[in-house]
């Protein structure tokens, strides 16, 4: 690669030539356009501790003229404005352009930065000729045309062709076609903007997305398209599509009140995600690798930004308010990213409880003034009881006349808002149910080290017996349901006769997913009671008989506590 002849390049070239340079070699550099609130920052660079690394680029060659060095000390003066107006934490700054200094040069920039809480420095001709040297491809792109890139791939192409498998049984194998993809693999790696990935094999349904990548593309081969070559293209450094857009014109074709021209409506008001079925899209695309082009009746999926978040943005509390103004349930909402039309009259944000039993999604109709909620994906399943009872108690509060806020984690709340007097969930009615079993297993839970879960069926003798359970262990007396109390008699002992009270002692138990959960000792009690005659049996050295209540008598139990 021949030095870079600075001097006769355009500010524009030199300029884009050096920012891109300095985005090689710090990927995680981020290109400020340039504007009225820019700061006088070109590149800002994530530093230690949260600090940022800037560097103010210029295209001046030559000796610096007075206006020149004012145009510095100007950025210098946004760049104090800006960070004192941001909190912006300057670890160092550095002017960047391709022109070493001299003494005096120097001197003026100590004087200019002087007092500055952070070191600033030239970085010149030689340090610029050096990232030129180190990323030669930059160069090429901005300066040669790609000729020299090009040359580069024919000859490695050539050498690549040229290169015959090693020995074998007949069959080509892919161990035997190592050297050539080693040869060519170099050949995809000229882009300075982005990397490409290829690869061969059966036709996937769906390409999955990765970090760094803009998009794929898939070209089936074959009889039966079941073998196909599939093309990732990722970017070298997180400044790329500024410098290197990629432009792509679509067509959608909807018919007038079909499934698509909605789904189209809400990607264009609220940037949602959009599945266009193959035959109802043509499309111009201008992409990198030469893989554009005009595609006709093809097929389009565009995802929405929280589609693909692995993290949350930020998070919120919803909560539900009665007409006493008290909060009556609270929950944590992880929110992702809000995503806005094409149109700008719109916005939607999503989000999923903390602990994933439901989704939000908010739609704001900046032209009416108006946000609906929806409330989907409601599943409790596999949570610990007390943290469904606390997404559960959300959901059943929101009805009229109670109000909603969303507000930060902490803080006042602030602005709530009514709900229509139609507002229900569906399947209300379910919900109600299920947060009184929720709330059944939570006590037994604060009873019990095993760690229970909330079911993914649940029956109505289970829900019935979990219920029991949990009033039991609260300290309420409970109406037993045993209607016939199997009794062993002591050896020598009579079955009594006429009727009597009796009490006597049982274990409390309850399963949960298939697991028995003991929970201590029941007292059961029965005022009048007999013995069922038929029931009398000797057996052994004893007699075994069955005693019910009579005349109306409940049984009636109560959980002891040990003294």
């Amino acid at each position: 690669m021949a030095m870079v002849e600075w001097t006769r390049l355009s500010g524009d070239q030199v300029e884009g030539l050096t920012a891109t340079l300095l985005c090689r070699r710090y990927p995680d550099a981020s290109r400020i356009r340039p504007s009225s609130g820019d700061g006088g920052i070109d590149l800002l660079v994530p530093g230690s501790e949260g600090k940022s690394v800037i560097y103010q680029v210029k295209k001046f060659a030559s000796n610096l003229s007075s206006s020149q060095k004012s145009q510095i000390e100007k950025s210098l003066r946004r760049l104090e404005e800006y960070r004192s107006e941001h909190d912006l934490i300057v670890e160092s700054w550095h002017l960047a352009l391709p022109l070493d200094p001299t003494n005096e040069n120097l001197q003026w920039l100590v004087e200019t930065t002087k007092g500055r809480p952070y070191p600033c420095d030239w970085k010149g001709l030689s340090f610029l000729d050096g990232l030129a040297a180190e990323f030669p491809d930059v160069v090429d792109y901005y300066v040669g045309n790609g000729k020299q890139r090009l040359e580069s791939v024919i000859e490695k192409l050539t050498s690549a062709m040229g290169m015959k498998p090693s020995g074998g049984d007949g069959l080509i194998t892919p161990a035997q076609l190592g050297d050539y993809l080693r040869e060519l693999a170099p050949i995809l790696d000229t882009d300075p903007h982005f990397r490409y990935e290829v690869s061969v094999g059966p036709t996937k349904p769906y390409i999955t997305s990765e970090p760094g990548m803009v998009f794929a593309t898939v070209r089936t081969t074959g009889p039966d398209n079941s073998n196909a070559v599939t093309v990732r293209v990722f970017t070298r450094f997180k400044a790329a599509l500024e410098f290197r857009p990629i432009p792509i014109n679509v067509v959608i074709h909807a018919e007038p009140g079909s499934d698509l021209q909605r789904e189209l409506a809400n990607f264009t008001k609220y940037g949602t995600s959009l599945s266009a079925p193959i035959g109802t899209v043509d499309a111009k695309m201008n992409l990198p690798g030469g893989l554009g082009g005009d595609l006709t009746g093809a097929g389009l999926h565009i995802i929405a930004a929280d589609g693909q978040a692995n993290t949350p943005s930020h998070v919120l509390r919803m909560i539900a308010i009665n007409p006493r103004n008290e909060i009556v349930a609270t929950a944590l909402i992880d929110m992702q990213q809000p995503t806005f039309g094409l149109d700008h009259t719109g916005a939607r944000i999503t989000g999923t409880e903390r602990n994933g039993s439901f989704r939000v999604d908010m739609r704001s109709d900046f032209s009416l003034q108006v946000t609906t909620l929806t409330i989907s994906d409601v599943s409790v399943k596999g949570l610990a009881p007390h943290d469904a009872v606390t997404a559960l108690r959300v959901l059943t509060a929101l009805q009229s006349p109670n109000r909603i806020a969303i507000a930060a984690p902490h803080g006042p709340v602030e602005n709530p808002i009514g709900l229509p007097d139609d507002f229900a969930l569906p399947d209300s009615a379910s919900l109600n149910a299920l947060i009184e079993i929720a709330t059944s297993l939570e006590t037994i839970q604060e009873h019990t080290t095993i760690q229970l879960a909330m079911p993914a069926g649940i029956s109505p003798g289970e829900a019935a017996s979990w219920k029991t359970a949990a009033r039991l262990l609260l300290g309420e007396q409970v109406n037993a349901t045993t209607a016939v109390v199997p009794t062993c008699l002591n050896p020598g002992v009579s079955a009594p006769e006429g009727k009597f009270a009796i009490a006597y002692y049982s274990e409390l138990s309850v399963t949960v997913n298939s697991t028995t959960i003991p929970l201590g000792t029941i007292l059961m009690h029965c005022p009048i009671a007999e013995v069922d005659p038929v029931s009398v049996k000797q057996h052994d050295d004893h007699i075994d008989c069955s005693i019910h209540p009579v005349d109306s008598a409940v049984i009636t139990a109560r959980l002891t506590r040990p003294e």
